[in-house]
């Protein structure tokens, strides 16, 4: 009898310590250590072992007692679901903190915004605060044969970089943007947008090529189909289209004020020089451009518009209206630019 006391009481002193071990494993791993706000970056490269990535924590005076970490996640079986990539930690996070921040995969990442009708040099350069090379970028958006693997109907992914707020992982590299953008667009183009092309006799290329210009044209959200339906209007009847920002593309994207030389350039972008559609997008229109292309303003027979220098168009149906329009426009930007300067 006195043996089986024994026996139980060892039994029950070992759970009692084993209870107590795993409570003080635990309250280890999620203590805050010493910080002062400094930030360290970690690298977890592919194929890292989780032996590896503690050396790295506790070299880097993130993690104080490394063994604590590696037998709760043995225990736990995160230490075989750390993703890779780089991570940023404030020094004195609770190491518990530090494993469940990188099996959810919380890489260091930097917030994009890439406007609606920024163009392939614009989107180029807007990655440079996520560190992501604009050379590079540009390169790997104006290459041809990245189009044809992404099913880009066109000589670069101009038009189909979509417009959003995309999230940039550290390090990644200028094709992983790419494609993240190619396929928000190809996401975005859904089966009425495809029906609705088809309606209209178009191919996808051609309507991303009408949204990028009344992309570029439209300054007021509620004009987009107003646009669309002039450039639609002046497409039935064989004219030329005689966008400004058609020429401005074929000038490398130029943002100045054009020049009537400048409407001479020798370019199949140029369309006050060439009919019908310029070869591909001008920019990366966003959705509501796309929606105004394929669903332009009904029953609107203007042919023509001028900006009246407040954001907003005059539009006519005839030639005498707009250049009468034309006339009033310069003067109210004449007298604008007088009342500026007094």
């Amino acid at each position: 009898m006195g043996m089986k006391r024994m026996i139980a009481g060892c039994a029950l002193a070992a759970i009692v310590a084993g209870l107590a071990f795993a409570a003080w494993v635990t309250k280890d791993i999620q203590a805050r250590g010493p910080g002062e706000g400094e930030r360290v970056r970690v690298v977890v490269g592919e194929g890292a072992g989780f032996a590896v990535v503690l050396r790295d924590l506790e070299a880097r005076g993130l993690v104080r007692r490394a063994w604590t970490l590696k037998l709760f996640a043995r225990v736990t079986g995160e230490d075989r679901r750390v993703r890779r990539g780089t991570y940023e930690f404030e020094k004195g996070t609770a190491p518990v903190d530090i494993l469940r921040a990188m099996v959810r995969g919380d890489v260091l990442a930097f917030l994009v915004t890439v406007p609606e009708g920024f163009n392939v040099w614009q989107v180029a350069g807007a990655f440079d605060s996520a560190g992501v090379d604009s050379v590079a970028l540009f390169a790997t958006v104006t290459d041809a044969e990245l189009a044809r693997e992404l099913a880009v109907p066109g000589p670069t992914l101009e038009g189909y970089l979509f417009p959003d707020t995309y999230r940039v992982p550290f390090g990644s590299t200028p094709r992983e943007v790419a494609e993240h953008m190619v396929a928000r667009a190809h996401d975005a183009w859904d089966d009425d947008h495809e029906r609705r092309t088809r309606e209209l006799g178009l191919s996808r290329h051609q309507v991303v090529t009408l949204a990028s210009i009344v992309e570029a044209e439209a300054r007021v959200a509620e004009e987009r189909p107003t646009i669309a339906a002039v450039y639609h209007n002046r497409l039935k009847k064989g004219m030329r289209l005689e966008a400004d920002p058609t020429v401005a593309y074929a000038m490398g994207g130029f943002r100045g004020r054009l020049f009537y030389k400048d409407l001479e350039i020798d370019s199949p972008y140029n369309t006050y020089r060439r009919a019908g559609l310029p070869p591909g997008p001008i920019c990366n229109p966003g959705r509501a451009s796309i929606e105004a292309a394929l669903h332009p303003a009904e029953g609107v027979a203007a042919l023509y518009f001028v900006a009246r220098g407040d954001g907003r168009h005059v539009f006519s149906s005839n030639l005498r209206d707009h250049n009468a329009a034309v006339r009033d426009a310069r003067r109210n930007n004449a007298a604008r630019r007088s009342s500026n300067g007094k």
